[in-house]
């Protein structure tokens, strides 16, 4: 297993309701890849109770916030996308996909945009020290996307193991590669998933190679 670190994070930032976990759903956080740090300050300073059990530093050491008997806010689906695609519940829907669901973050600044020969992230920041990939076929509006290290992937395949066994939560859902819009992750189909699996806005988890080959290597 990975190096995991317990945050000290408060318990009135997330729910101390124990909730049955069906789905397990990757994220990253356009944010500094070397620290939590900002992340989970930034969460703390909010009052929606928005915040992921996991959030793995780019050296892969696992920070956790919380037990993920409990919940937290991490999809943010609106009842207006869901009314509009047929859900009769959407007005709590997105509410029983975030009590079902283990969130998983990879810090990344995602994806970036490059002029005058650099890259830069969502904030008009230069991004140094890590590698960026060119994709084929641009992402959910990117071309280029930082790269998730191996030490994160190598983490994110550890604690999906170990969660999935403890909550038996079948190894299914984009094991087969398939990050795009999902009608099993919504509705509620126990397996894996990205956030891109939930919204079509999103551009995480990005296709990166090594990491789709991580979750083929669960089935």
């Amino acid at each position: 297993m990975p190096t995991i670190k317990k945050v000290d994070f408060p318990s009135n930032q997330y729910y101390q309701k124990e909730t049955k976990k069906k789905q397990i759903v990757l994220h990253h956080t356009v944010s500094d890849p070397f620290s939590a740090e900002g992340d989970i300050n930034h969460w703390k300073s909010t009052p929606e109770h928005i915040a992921t059990h996991y959030v793995i530093t780019y050296d892969g050491v696992v920070n956790q916030c919380y037990d993920t008997k409990y919940w937290g806010h991490h999809l943010g689906v609106t009842s207006a996308w869901m009314a509009a695609h047929g859900y009769a519940d959407y007005r709590y829907r997105n509410v029983i996909l975030n009590q079902e669901s283990i969130a998983i973050e990879i810090d990344s600044w995602g994806g970036l945009t490059f002029k005058n020969g650099q890259f830069y992230n969502a904030y008009g920041g230069v991004v140094k020290n890590v590698e960026v990939e060119e994709l084929a076929k641009p992402w959910r509006g990117f071309k280029y996307f930082q790269k998730y290290s191996q030490a994160q992937i190598d983490s994110v395949k550890a604690i999906i193991l170990e969660q999935a066994a403890l909550h038996k939560i079948p190894l299914v859902g984009i094991t087969d590669g398939n990050l795009e819009l999902r009608k099993d992750a919504l509705d509620s189909v126990p397996g894996i998933y990205s956030h891109t699996s939930y919204r079509p806005d999103k551009s995480d988890i990005y296709p990166q190679r090594e990491i789709i080959e991580m979750l083929k290597s669960l089935k």
